[in-house]
């Protein structure tokens, strides 16, 4: 079984059209962590037929924690609020690859993202050394529920690099991926926490390299390049340069 796990925080209309993307399937088990205190979302949940948990958490770590303990399936997908399933074979390929690959411990693929500006961005997964970024594209990771067994769960401490901190770690423990290049499983929202914070979840990206000891001359260049291009974006934006930096993303990014 495959455990999609979604965590919601007053976003009613959000977590519905999440829900609603999802395949009905024996194989796959919807679990829906609230956090947030709406009268709409709990009324939603209250015939929902998945695992609900209402009640406060303590951040997105921490109800991701509470996703994963509460679920039952051998593979987990984190699927927010607001993000979309669009290719209905996606649960399907990767429980069949994951059931016959034991030394592949998750799956990714691409993802369209819905940038600021109301455009549509066709990400691949950029596959550098982490220094960089985020080498794979988080809400499309379909994971082993034994790999949290091995490396830990996400970090409480960490505000808005926790996905980031598990890749790391997975990186770090040398763990294999299988990528289905030809696929786009998910719309993500792209106006979430590391786009509105940038150069706090620099921050802490960096604050996570180092706690990892994963800081060696590769992932520290790398993260060199990141932040420059960070700098000379925030120069671009400053002078009124939005419209061409759009443009350059949607050149980078055309289907």
């Amino acid at each position: 079984m495959i455990s999609v796990i979604t965590i919601t925080y007053n976003n009613s209309e959000e977590l519905v059209r999440t829900i609603n993307s999802l395949q009905k399937s024996s194989f796959v088990e919807s679990v829906i962590i609230n956090g947030g205190s709406c009268e709409r979302t709990r009324e939603f949940l209250k015939s929902y037929n998945g695992v609900v948990i209402n009640e406060k958490d303590q951040g997105i770590a921490d109800a991701f924690n509470k996703g994963i303990k509460n679920s039952s399936g051998k593979y987990l997908m984190f699927l927010n609020s607001g993000d979309e399933l669009i290719d209905k074979t996606y649960l399907k390929k990767a429980r069949e690859f994951l059931d016959i690959n034991p030394g592949f411990s998750f799956v990714h693929s691409n993802l369209v993202l819905i940038d600021e500006s109301g455009e549509k961005l066709y990400m691949r997964p950029p596959m550098k050394n982490v220094g960089r970024g985020m080498p794979y594209l988080h809400p499309t990771i379909i994971v082993r529920r034994e790999i949290f067994d091995k490396i830990g769960l996400f970090g409480t401490d960490l505000k808005i690099a926790m996905d980031y901190d598990f890749i790391v770690r997975m990186k770090k423990a040398g763990l294999k991926g299988f990528y289905f290049n030809e696929i786009y499983s998910v719309k993500m929202d792209g106006t979430g926490k590391s786009v509105k914070q940038e150069s706090a979840a620099l921050k802490e990206c960096f604050m996570v390299l180092k706690q990892n000891e994963y800081l060696n001359f590769e992932n520290l260049m790398g993260f060199a390049v990141r932040y420059t291009l960070f700098i000379i974006r925030k120069f671009m934006s400053a002078a009124g340069l939005n419209k061409f930096l759009l443009k350059l993303k949607k050149l980078k990014h055309k289907n």
